[in-house]
């Protein structure tokens, strides 16, 4: 197997929060820099994250990435400028509902939330409910929401790709453990906020990896030629897949623990040093215009 240096990646895959952008931050721009670099070679770089279409736009601007965005942990695949839909997969009714049954009987203080691919439906005691953690960056101010009046009203929403689940007395990760023994069977559970008890559940089977893999299969991309950054348990599978994972320092432990490599803190351009690396040990590595 080749060292991560020596590799020539033809796809680069990244996670936004706590990866490219520091919680709170901005994209710097040596991480802008570095991604833009590859992008010049006709090297394939695409923003894989949990965050929902309509929070991509000041993400794409400080990028500068152009292409498709695999966006709510794999239930969407968007473009990147007209954030138009490429592809949607829903939550099934049946699941939809079974997860809110499950979790409601399981934690008493559960609120929930639904995503849809343009707009966000809280539930009951939601938008009330207290919460912990820190704002991430690069977020617009006042997405467009909707509130339910009950939880059968969040049943009757149409292509649900993420249901949010918030409990605001449980620890973050105990909060995952109960939520995959309750549901994991009818959706995928996962959860990105750093300290915050907030689940984000998805189609059952459909992560940030399944999705990739797809999008890398239908340019003929081998997974080991793919290289992906991550930092929290939503990022776990697309590390394990990806020929050369990397996990950010500082990052949660279910991460670093599924990611063969460690970069360097995001507060380091952790992302930027390591492309930055690659490119070092290739300088015969041109645009593919000039080879």
């Amino acid at each position: 197997m080749r060292s991560w240096p020596e590799l020539v990646p033809r796809l680069v895959a990244t996670d936004i929060d706590g990866t490219i952008v520091p919680h709170g931050g901005t994209v710097s721009p040596r991480t802008r820099a570095a991604l833009q670099q590859y992008v010049e070679r006709g090297i394939d770089v695409v923003l894989v994250t949990g965050r929902p279409p309509r929070w991509l736009p000041p993400v794409v601007e400080a990028t500068g990435l152009a292409g498709q965005v695999i966006a709510a942990n794999g239930a969407m695949v968007v473009d990147a400028q007209s954030l138009e839909a490429i592809e949607v997969k829903a939550i099934a009714l049946a699941h939809l509902t079974e997860a809110i049954e499950r979790f409601t009987a399981a934690l008493p203080d559960a609120v929930f939330a639904v995503e849809t691919p343009s707009e966000l439906r809280l539930g009951p005691g939601f938008a009330d409910a207290p919460t912990r953690g820190r704002r991430e960056g690069l977020t617009p101010e006042g997405p467009p929401v909707i509130e339910a009046s009950s939880v059968e009203e969040l049943l009757e929403t149409a292509d649900v790709i993420k249901i949010l689940v918030r409990s605001p007395a449980s620890d973050p990760d105990e909060l995952l453990e109960t939520g995959r023994a309750e549901a994991g069977h009818v959706v995928s559970v996962t959860r990105s906020g750093v300290a915050k008890p907030l689940l984000e559940l998805g189609p059952v089977g459909v992560t940030k990896a399944s999705t990739l893999a797809e999008y890398a299969q239908a340019r003929g991309i081998d997974q080991g030629d793919v290289v992906a950054f991550g930092d929290m348990p939503n990022d776990v599978e697309m590390l394990r897949w990806a020929g050369h994972g990397f996990a950010m320092h500082g990052g949660h432990h279910e991460a670093l623990a599924a990611a063969p490599h460690v970069a360097p803190p995001v507060e380091e351009d952790g992302v930027a040093q390591v492309l930055e690396t690659i490119l070092a040990t290739r300088p015969t590595l041109a645009p593919i215009a000039d080879s």
